[in-house]
């Protein structure tokens, strides 16, 4: 586990995720925030996979009811949906974990973190779609080991044209001359919830933001360089290849992401509350 990520072991239920696809979300005082929008691209895997998707109600039903059953207000919940028996197409059969959210420290978010750009590779995009998210996750597991050995906390992936595509578990975005640019999915990248969170604050900040492909040099120089994730939410990087970035600590553009990131969840999630 990360360096900055808070240690955490409980969870009522067994993550069986050896060969199938899985959704991984985040609960705020006993709520999912954006669990429509996953249970979306969990039947978009599920559909690659030639996985029957289980009835959506029933399925966020019995996400609410493992929640509740856990009694953690503050969760990272995750169902991963494996082939059952031999029948054609094989029935999916869900496994639902619920335990604390293993969210980055406070300190993370003050200092920013560091980043390494990896020559370990993700899949191709013509082997296996990024969209779609699959169990095997061995490719993660080494390149964030290849960055912990490198002294940084998390790992970057560059595609076959030497193009910066995602970390391990969240989506990369940078800022230069006050506008916000990440990276299009074509490159073999998952588009994560988060990231399209990214685009609906940025319109109403009114911060430019576009879609661009991003090489080292760019991600070197830009002004500030964050990762999003379901469980980062927007987290700010100080260092990448021991190269500071900016003047070494969160931007303002990311905290003002950050902020809007936080307070759209509670409008969302309590409204008025």
């Amino acid at each position: 586990m990360p360096p900055w990520v808070e240690p955490s072991t409980w969870n009522v239920a067994r993550d069986t995720t050896a060969n199938g696809c899985f959704e991984t979300m985040r609960a705020y005082e006993g709520r999912i925030f954006r669990l429509e929008a996953h249970l979306g691209r969990l039947a978009a895997s599920c559909q690659d996979l030639g996985l029957p998707m289980p009835d959506r109600r029933t399925l966020a039903r019995q996400l609410t009811q493992a929640l509740v059953a856990a009694d953690i207000k503050e969760a990272m919940v995750r169902v991963a949906l494996m082939p059952r028996g031999r029948s054609l197409p094989p029935i999916a059969a869900p496994s639902i974990v619920v335990q604390p959210v293993p969210v980055p420290v406070a300190s993370a978010y003050r200092r920013g973190i560091r980043l390494a750009i990896v020559p370990t590779r993700k899949f191709p995009i013509g082997a296996i779609d990024a969209q779609a998210k699959y169990s095997a996750r061995v490719g993660s597991v080494l390149a964030v080991l290849d960055a912990q050995l490198r002294g940084a906390d998390e790992a970057l992936w560059v595609d076959a044209m030497g193009y910066v595509t995602e970390s391990t578990a969240s989506n990369l975005g940078i800022v230069r001359e006050g506008a916000v640019m990440t990276p299009p999915c074509h490159l073999g990248l998952l588009a994560g919830i988060t990231r399209d969170v990214l685009f609906e604050l940025a319109g109403t900040l009114r911060i430019p933001i576009r879609e661009t492909p991003l090489t080292r040099h760019e991600v070197y120089n830009a002004a500030e360089v964050f990762l999003l994730s379901t469980l980062k939410e927007v987290l700010p990087v100080a260092d990448v290849d021991g190269r500071r970035i900016g003047k070494g600590s969160p931007g303002p553009v990311t905290q003002r992401l950050l902020r809007a990131f936080r307070a759209l969840v509670k409008r969302e999630l309590y409204g008025n509350r």
